[in-house]
């Protein structure tokens, strides 16, 4: 056995590396032997340089590819092996592989590399893509050169954004210049310098006559008086002390006089010990300036004085706008009360003068009631006329020492000063005239709308003994107010916390619900009443919560509301019900309330399109039902939208009939195709004479109109049977059957349960 001499076999691999790395054939291929033999052999290097994802090829002196890594070929659309023997001709136009040819050549012929060259080819996919390619000859042992050796950088990224970064310096220098204001741009670093077109023309230096960028020559053109001053301010600059310069001095125009330049510069790159390597900046030509400011010398102090004014005047307008500034960031810019941060800042002096012993206060929170259905009916500018009038209303009602703000949305707040009384008795006697004031009619323009208030009252310090404290207490009292029937107040009292923490539980838990469509659709039977046939149902909205088990509708569907819901959870009951009611027979309907916000919504008619076409259930079993409420604020809306559903075979019905204010212009104006008395004159029909004539005038209108009527609330057979005796055609209630799930709506409509009361009593 022999042994190799490891240190020897290290240095042999260090100097064939060497000469691989120096465009070096290794002495012992010979210098006979050809190109493409040597390649072949370093078949571990083609491995290695396929793993690279730069180009690497290698050619040989006519130009041929002899080697090329898979990122060559791939962007080519060809094989490493497809590529061997080609030329760049056989690749690309001829115009690129003529550029491509002559850079070879020369490194071929001249056996100096080329580095960085920028060129660009197209791929096979038709992408335009930037290489910078280095070339660089490829030498045997002897030192002849064999062909070259070539490696291609991607810079098609950094290209893209100098092309970005020139077209934004063009616009830049454009509008420049367009302002009659010549650009520089010196690279202290390189010695170079560029100058625009008006930095020419003001200088009277023509666009191809050359310009010397060195500082000796610009001094020599600075007027003898300026320059010892301009040398030290450049000094400055130069050396990284300032940000930015603006310095005027004279320069000596190509004809011989002076003019005045005012210029302006700032650094842009910094050598590595801070001093700047570059600065761009504008040059100005002032003569005119100068000239004027010379005539006008003997009126130097009189000019003067007109500056100081000027500058005491727009320091006045800064102060202004430094105390509108403040106001605004203080005030609410809709009403002009102060806003929340204010009133905070207003309350926490009040609660240092309680602890004091001093003025003890109250603190009210007013928030209005009916206000959302303002604005989606008649929309924010009449809400804001609202709000305005409510602000207006509140400062007539408290007194200076008193404190009015607007907290947010339709929400206000009142800090009492209670010097002179009890705070309990003040705050309740001023919440009592609140509720009663607002709640009179508003008139805006045309229109009249009424609002109302509920108050939560806190009292300062006993129910707190900081802003925050005091704010939360009030809060909670409104929120009981409301609870209670809205339009009255409430004076905070412990446990409401808690009142208010299961209030905000439900609130999450309804979110929750409608997200999770935990809200279940159930189906309220609609009879044909003198033939005793079922022929629809009414959707309506069912909850069983997981722990407090049956909420009512009237519980959790104003919650869904406020939350901004009521989209989500209407066209999801939709379309749950379409697919309960698609096997049930063709003349079964169903049919969905919308409410006002609905018929705002210029969607509509392609959502509820959408909602059928998903489900495949026919137009024509689907009815809405409008109240008269949600007609009267905009007819034109209401027409539009209505005519839009009923064009796509939806039939509309105009619930709660005889409640609203307008009902025979609305029949008239809007082609119903059902009418619904409501439940409140039904149910008193027979105590009530004024409500069994409402119910027969209606049903008499109806009639003339060709429109069948639905009786809603029927509770009882008496019910029923006057109904029919007075020429009613349908009803529901619960005398029919309450509002039931699908499951047994459907066992209904299939008559495969017990035979229901009102048939037994038939």
């Amino acid at each position: 056995m022999s042994y190799t001499d490891p240190n020897k076999a290290r240095r042999v691999n260090a100097r064939r590396r060497s000469d691989i790395n120096h465009g070096m054939l290794p002495s012992s291929m010979g210098t006979n032997t050809s190109l493409l033999d040597l390649v072949s052999q370093e078949h571990l290097l083609r491995t290695v340089i396929n793993c690279v994802p730069d180009y690497l090829f290698v050619k040989d002196a006519d130009s041929r590819f002899v080697v090329a890594n898979v990122a060559v070929a791939t962007d080519l659309g060809l094989s490493v092996g497809d590529l061997t023997g080609r030329t760049d001709f056989d690749l690309h136009p001829r115009e690129l592989a003529e550029k491509f040819f002559a850079d070879e050549q020369t490194v071929l012929k001249s056996g100096q590399p080329k580095i960085d060259l920028e060129e660009f080819i197209v791929t096979a996919s038709g992408e335009k893509k930037w290489l910078a390619t280095s070339k660089l000859p490829l030498r045997d042992a002897s030192g002849a050169i064999k062909g070259l050796v070539g490696v291609s950088r991607d810079i098609t990224g950094r290209k893209l954004a100098e092309d970005a970064l020139a077209e934004s310096e063009s616009r830049w220098n454009f509008a420049l210049e367009g302002a009659g204001q010549g650009v520089w741009d010196h690279n202290l670093k390189t010695g170079t310098a560029y100058f625009s077109p008006m930095w020419r023309t003001m200088r009277g230096i023509g666009p191809n006559d050359p310009v010397d960028p060195s500082r000796q020559a610009w001094l020599e053109r600075v007027h003898p008086e300026d320059r010892e001053r301009l040398i030290r301010e450049t000094n400055q600059q130069n050396s990284g002390e300032l940000h930015q310069n603006a310095f005027e001095y004279r320069e000596r125009h190509q004809d011989g006089h002076y003019i005045w330049v005012l210029s302006r510069g700032r650094p842009v790159e910094f050598m590595p010990d801070g001093s700047v390597a570059r600065i761009v900046g504008t040059d100005t030509d002032i003569s005119s300036l100068k000239l004027a400011e010379a005539k006008a010398a003997q009126e130097k102090e009189q000019t003067y004085q007109r500056h100081v004014a000027a500058l005491e005047k727009a320091h006045e307008a800064t102060e202004a706008a430094h105390r509108l500034a403040e106001s605004l960031a203080r005030h609410d810019a809709l009403t002009g009360l102060p806003n929340r941060r204010l009133f905070a800042d207003t309350l926490g002096k009040a609660v240092a003068r309680a602890q004091r012993g001093s003025t003890r206060s109250a603190v009210m929170i007013v928030d209005l009631d009916g206000f959302k259905p303002i604005n989606d009916i008649n929309g924010h500018a009449t809400g804001d006329d609202v709000l305005r009038e409510i602000a207006e209303r509140l400062g007539a009602l408290t007194r200076n020492e008193d404190t009015v703000a607007r907290l947010g949305g339709d929400e206000f707040g009142v800090i009492l000063d209670c010097a002179n009384a009890t705070p309990a008795e003040a705050a309740s006697a001023l919440a009592a005239r609140i509720v009663a004031d607002l709640s009179h009619p508003i008139s805006i323009g045309d229109q009249v709308v009424e609002v109302g208030a509920s108050v939560g009252i806190s009292l300062c310090p006993d129910d707190g003994a900081d802003a925050d404290t005091l704010l939360r207490a009030a809060d909670m009292a409104m929120y009981r107010a409301k609870e209670e029937g809205r339009g009255t107040y409430r004076l905070f009292a412990q446990g409401m916390e808690d009142a208010l923490r299961e209030r905000m539980a439900l609130e999450r838990d309804v979110r929750r619900a409608v997200l999770q469509k935990d809200i279940q659709p159930h189906y309220q039977p609609l009879m044909h009443l003198t033939e005793g046939q079922l022929v629809g149902f009414e959707i309506l909205a069912r909850w069983h919560h997981p722990t407090q088990g049956h909420i009512a509708p009237d519980v959790f569907i104003p919650i869904v509301e406020k939350l901004g819901l009521i989209g989500d959870m209407t066209y999801d009951l939709l379309r749950r019900a379409c697919l309960d009611a698609l096997d049930w027979p063709n003349h079964i309907t169903i049919s969905l309330n919308i409410s006002a916000i609905h018929l705002t919504d210029p969607l509509l008619p392609v959502k509820l399109l959408a909602t059928l076409s998903e489900t495949d259930f026919p137009p024509k079993r689907l009815e809405i039902e409008v109240t008269e409420t949600s007609l009267v604020a905009d007819i034109e809306a209401a027409r539009s939208a209505l005519v839009a559903i009923q064009e796509l075979g939806i039939k509309i019905s105009l619930d709660d009939f005889g409640t609203g204010y307008s009902s025979l212009y609305n029949l008239r104006e809007l082609k119903f195709d059902k009418i619904k008395i409501d439940r409140s004159f039904i149910s008193s029909m027979q105590s009530n004479a004024g409500s069994a004539k409402i119910v027969s005038s209606v049903i008499d209108l109806a009639k003339s109109l060709g429109l069948p009527v639905i009786a809603e609330g029927i509770e009882s057979q008496q019910e029923m049977q006057e109904i029919v005796r007075r020429g009613g055609e349908y009803g529901q209630g619960y005398y029919f059957g309450k509002a039931m799930p699908a499951c047994d709506a459907s066992r209904l409509v299939q008559g495969g349960r017990e035979k229901p009361r009102w048939a037994q009593e038939r």
